[in-house]
């Protein structure tokens, strides 16, 4: 059902050391991943803490939200500066835009160019009923991945379009304002096939908050195979949202509005088997992200609020998987991408904004010895605006038994300034065209911030108690984290906001899950996870700014109720925390979600019927606790078809 089952480790480890993985081995007992270093590895000898949910546990979950599903894994949170603005991360208080959390679908990263790097409207372009699976690496990856990759990488696998041959529909309806409604449809075979996704869901938000949403989503997805070595996968999508934005009718720092959002993308990928064990991919994509947000500030007439504007990214990349000798792999790759924004209020100027970065990879594994396993990597980037960066990992597995692992390793990250950090130029001017304030005037001078991660893992199989443990230890140093600093800017003559490297910080954290099947019938999933973080200046300690919680819980049940009901219960408990500063600061909180489904058939199609509630235990306060924000408890029908 999920990332850590039941199976033995050697075994699949010798499969894939002698031939390319199929799609079996993805979902064996030990399944094999690829987000960790870009080479396919059982999980086990992956170089870091990786958690895999399959679409059967997506859909057990009850989540309608991306965000909702990563509530399953260790170390990550939910939250959002609205309902209409879900968002999911690893360490959320320190990136609550996602800007240092790298989300690929398909190998398509998906923050966004045009605003301030932030994922969570990449997020919303995949449907959950379109994924596979769900590879989450906890933790630094920049050494495969790059400049974004600096808190970890939630790789989103949809499914192959022969997989969904046919049709099927979903309704959802509920309280707090729930009505969602899919069709998908799907054509062809194993050598050509194609699949037409479409979807909306709308709902209320939150409590006490002006946040709407409403979410539209069209995917097409194509696969041929021209040749037994090559396979050829084509897809292209849009997605928008309108939602609502704002804190009061009155509030002239951001009144109630509505911000329109779309998200236009494409991708093709060629991959050919070079023989049983090695691999040749070039993979290509663009995407176009356009924000409308616009608003008339209260009390002056005429003024307009506008953070409107579109961002473009194009990316090429070409990678190598080779077999060395029967104890050493290697992957190597190389890459360029273009990115560039324009918007008038957020830069002061009709001209595109850009930077380009070219890029090359390289992983090594060498087998040492049948219980060690060695794992160097290193991505070396050119960037146009911050210059050249070289960011290593160098990991070691070592495995005394086929059921246990121990992995030690150091992996450094960085995150490069996005555009708005770099260019952003925002002013304010009155309807006869007299600047009246400039709210960011940045002076272009920021440098990356840098992380350098330091780990203990162990994965454990328990064969007799049908049970697996994963665990990581970590301590993380980050340093020129980038904030906002007030200077008086010579040019404008006005007092303004920059970007700069202000300070540092450090984060020390245990997490583990637990994954236990005492019965065919029934398994439980125990997720823990425990940090602590220091600043560097004394003053953001003393204010709590943006203090994860010391510790977290959660506790799944997934149960199959004779005559085929399935039942599951997810119980999650938070300490205190805050996402801004101690204003804002989150008492302890705890939330249970129980989903009830039925299966069935009409003819000779199958059926489901779900009931879900969320946070059965009523409202609760949520992330601007000042303002009376509180996540609601919802409950909501669910209704699917396939044909």
């Amino acid at each position: 059902m999920l990332s850590l089952a039941l199976g033995g480790f050697t075994g699949v480890s010798a499969q894939a050391a002698e031939r390319a993985p199929t799609e079996e081995d993805y979902f064996a007992n030990v399944p094999v991943v690829l987000t960790a270093s870009r080479l396919d590895q059982p999980l086990n000898e992956a170089p870091g803490a990786i958690t895999v949910i399959d679409r059967h546990t997506i859909r057990l979950s009850g989540a309608r939200t991306l965000v909702e599903v990563m509530r399953l894994v260790p170390g990550y949170l939910a939250g959002g500066w609205n309902g209409a603005n879900p968002l999911a991360s690893y360490h959320i208080p320190i990136d609550d835009y996602g800007t240092r959390n790298l989300v690929l679908i398909d190998g398509r990263s998906v923050y966004s160019t045009s605003y301030l790097g932030d994922t969570h409207r990449g997020m919303m372009d995949v449907m959950l009923e379109d994924i596979e699976r769900i590879e989450v690496l906890r933790g630094a990856n920049s050494a495969a991945y790059g400049a974004n990759a600096m808190f970890g990488v939630i790789n989103i696998i949809t499914r192959h379009s022969a997989d969904t041959v046919g049709g099927e529909l979903s309704v959802s309806t509920g309280d707090n304002g729930i009505r969602d409604r899919r069709a998908r449809i799907g054509v062809g075979d194993e050598t050509a096939s194609f699949r037409l996704s479409i979807g909306e869901q709308r709902d209320s938000g939150y409590l006490n908050a002006y946040d709407d949403r409403r979410l539209g989503q069209v995917n097409l997805r194509a696969d041929f195979k021209p040749t037994l070595a090559d396979d050829v996968m084509i897809a292209m999508g849009v997605s928008y949202l309108d939602g609502g934005e704002g804190y009061s009718a009155t509030d002239q720092g951001n009144p109630f509005h509505t911000v329109h959002t779309r998200d236009t993308h494409w991708q093709g990928e060629w991959r050919r088997q070079l023989n049983e064990r090695d691999e040749l991919k070039v993979s290509a994509n663009y995407m176009e992200d356009r924000l409308v947000d616009v608003a008339e500030v209260p009390g002056l007439p005429g003024v307009i609020m506008d953070y409107s504007g579109k961002g473009r990214r194009t990316n090429l990349e070409v990678q190598h998987k080779a077999t060395l000798s029967s104890q050493v792999r290697a992957v190597v790759g190389a890459g360029h991408k273009e990115e560039k924004a324009r918007s008038y209020p957020l830069y002061a100027t009709h001209d595109w904004r850009s930077f380009r970065e070219s890029r090359v990879f390289g992983t090594v594994e060498w087998r040492a010895t049948p219980q060690w396993l060695i794992n160097t990597g290193v991505f070396v980037g050119q960037h146009s605006r911050v210059g050249t960066y070289t960011v290593p990992r160098f990991m070691v597995n070592w495995m005394p038994s086929a059921e246990h692992t121990v992995r030690v390793g150091v992996t450094e990250s960085i995150r490069a300034p996005n555009l708005s950090e770099l260019d952003g130029d925002v002013r304010i001017y009155s309807p006869t065209g007299v600047l009246l304030a400039q709210e960011f005037g940045a002076t272009g001078r920021v440098k990356p911030e840098e992380l350098r991660s330091t780990e203990i893992g162990y994965v454990g199989r328990f064969p007799n108690q049908s049970l697996t443990l994963d665990a990581r230890l970590y301590h993380e140093r980050m340093d020129k984290i980038i904030k906002i600093s007030r200077y008086d800017n010579p040019v404008t003559g006005l007092n303004t906001r920059d970007y700069v490297n202000l300070t540092g910080l450090t984060m020390v954290g245990l997490e583990y899950q637990l994954r236990w099947k005492p019965f065919s019938n029934t398994e439980l999933w125990l997720n823990q996870s425990y940090a602590g973080l220091k600043w560097d200046d004394p003053r953001l300690d003393d204010r709590d700014e943006r203090r994860p919680p010391t510790h977290a819980t959660l506790i799944g049940v997934f149960q199959r109720l004779p005559g085929d009901w399935q039942l599951s219960v997810i119980h999650e408990r938070q300490g205190g925390m805050t996402f801004r500063d101690k204003r804002d600061w989150m008492p302890f909180s705890h939330r249970t979600d129980v989903r009830l489904a039925y299966p069935f058939r009409i003819g000779t199609s199958k059926a489901e019927a779900a009931f879900t509630v969320q946070s059965v235990e009523g409202d609760r306060p949520f992330f601007l606790v000042r303002r009376n924000f509180e996540l609601a408890r919802k409950s909501f029908l669910t209704l699917r078809v396939e044909m």
